[in-house]
């Protein structure tokens, strides 16, 4: 996979999650902006049905001013379960049937008065709504209806046109009692539980009704709140207006849309992280990639130089005139015996990774001195650092060396350090070997004034097939798995293994293994 085509995807996902984000941020704001709308239609509806119980209120006020009026109010209000006018069975259809039913009223009786308003405000709506005419001629369709009556009930809508409720009706009714209607009408009518502030004001923003809680938030009701006007087809009583201010207005509107942002947030963050995850993985297995394909090259390079040897080498004895010189033939007998030894070397390297990752090495508990196999690596890796000017140091100083381990692998680990320092210590390696006890272990280290790791390789360099870069790939000789097995033994045998590094200056791989430890 080329690196343009993965910017090119990367680029493409990217503007695909910028675009989806911000139609997501529209379709919100679009949310928001439609329940703001509902709320405010939500409002208005509301005070249209305060507006309605209180014209109903001021009706039966204005019914109480008339001497018959009253009478029927008292019968009305106070002995619901005998209705004052009956009517006949017949006609189910009358005036008097409109207004009393004597069936709900023993039920509606202990209702409270801004519950009664309620229920009963359709019936006296449709009485107050009769023509004169229409109703004289429904009550006397009752005979039982004296004349008398008949004429004062049809005089009595004449009358309460005429008959002023008087400009205090609001301040008799009861800051109190409009505060629970309004109250009642914005949850059960327009769904609203939020708190709000409210004042009755006349037209030149004079308060003339406000509770002392919100009184504090005078201008608030005048700027910032919802006005209507209170008994519209009032055209006695003084005009006065109703301000209404919620205070948690915004809050509330969010409140009521936390599931949806909640689920859309969830989404986003969602596809995010799939997005950063897919990337993560594209970009890994690149590398994943890279590593292989170093790894194929450096081994085909390594494996192509003594087969090539091998193959001079046989086709010089295979020659005649060589058998005339015998040490000629020893010469190349030797040449082909250290390249194949060398293909050993390679293919075992290859065939020990292969077993570490399907975890089928078994570790054997050998009483071992770390001394020993020390001295023993120093031996085999010396002949190479001689060769090039430099020396090997050894500190040994663990006052216990004896730990139980697997002798062959934990030999093979101290020869792939040495091994690595020796390669990567430029052209005169100087590598010191040291030993110290800590607590119940043993800790070795072996340091190089070589080229050093970065810092951002130091994090990698136990990864398997990841090789320093040392800018030509072929100079320094590996395949990048001799860290990631020395990584996999120590830890089999419970300990650890560290690097402090200094690009430029050397490397130091530190490794603390326990005395005995369990498998």
């Amino acid at each position: 996979m080329k690196k343009s085509f993965i910017t090119g995807l990367i680029f493409l996902i990217t503007f695909s999650l910028v675009g989806l984000f911000a139609i997501q941020i529209f379709w919100i704001k679009n949310s928001v902006a439609l329940r703001d709308a509902q709320f405010r239609r939500n409002v208005k509806v509301s005070l249209a049905e305060l507006n309605r119980l209180l014209e109903y209120e001021e009706q039966l006020s204005r019914l109480q001013k008339h001497e018959f009026g009253r009478k029927i109010y008292f019968q009305y209000d106070s002995l619901r379960s005998v209705p004052a006018l009956r009517n006949s069975q017949d006609d189910k259809n009358s005036i008097s049937d409109d207004i009393y039913d004597s069936a709900s009223s023993q039920q509606n009786a202990d209702l409270s008065r801004t519950q009664k308003s309620v229920l009963d405000s359709q019936r006296i709506d449709n009485f107050f709504k009769e023509e004169q005419e229409a109703v004289e001629d429904a009550l006397r369709k009752d005979n039982r209806l004296a004349p008398y009556e008949i004429k004062e009930i049809a005089q009595l809508i004449l009358d309460l046109s005429s008959v002023e409720a008087g400009s205090d009706f609001l301040s008799a009714y009861g800051v109190n009692d409009i505060d629970s209607l309004l109250a009642f009408t914005l949850k059960e009518v327009g769904g609203i539980t939020t708190d709000f502030e409210f004042g009755i004001f006349d037209v030149y923003n004079m308060p003339q009704l406000i509770p002392e809680r919100s009184e504090s938030h005078i201008n608030k009701l005048l700027d910032e709140g919802y006005k209507a006007r209170l008994l519209p087809a009032d055209y006695i009583t003084p005009t006065t207006y109703l301000h209404l201010w919620f205070p948690n207005q915004e809050s509330y509107l969010l409140k009521t849309l936390w599931p949806l942002l909640l689920s859309s947030g969830l989404f986003m963050v969602t596809i995010v992280l799939a997005f950063g995850y897919t990337i993560r993985t594209i970009l890994r297995q690149k590398k994943v990639s890279d590593i292989k394909n170093d790894f194929i090259n450096n081994i085909t390079h390594e494996l192509k130089t003594p087969i090539s040897t091998i193959s001079l080498a046989c086709e010089a004895l295979a020659d005649p005139t060589m058998s005339a010189s015998p040490v000629k033939v020893s010469k190349f007998v030797k040449m082909i015996k250290d390249e194949n030894k060398r293909l050993g070397v390679l293919v075992e390297s290859v065939l020990r990774s292969a077993v570490l990752d399907r975890s089928e090495v078994e570790m054997s508990r050998d009483s071992i001195n770390l001394h020993e196999i020390i001295e023993m690596a120093i031996q085999n890796i010396e002949l190479q650092a001689k060769s090039r000017g430099g020396r090997i140091e050894k500190s040994l100083k663990a006052d216990i060396a004896d730990i139980v381990g697997d002798k062959i692998h934990l030999t093979n680990v101290v020869f792939n350090l040495l091994d690595n320092a020796v390669k990567y210590s430029g052209e005169t390696p100087r590598i010191i070997v040291s030993t110290h006890n800590s607590d119940a272990s043993i800790v070795i280290e072996v340091s190089d004034s070589g080229i050093g790791i970065k810092k951002e390789d130091q994090k990698r360099i136990f990864d398997k097939l990841f090789r320093v870069p040392t800018g030509n790939v072929h100079n320094i000789k590996g395949f990048g798995l001799g860290l990631s097995y020395v990584k996999a033994i120590v830890e089999k045998h419970h300990g650890t293994v560290t690097v402090q590094s200094e690009f430029g200056k050397g490397s130091t791989f530190t490794i603390q293994l326990p005395f005995n430890y369990e498998l």
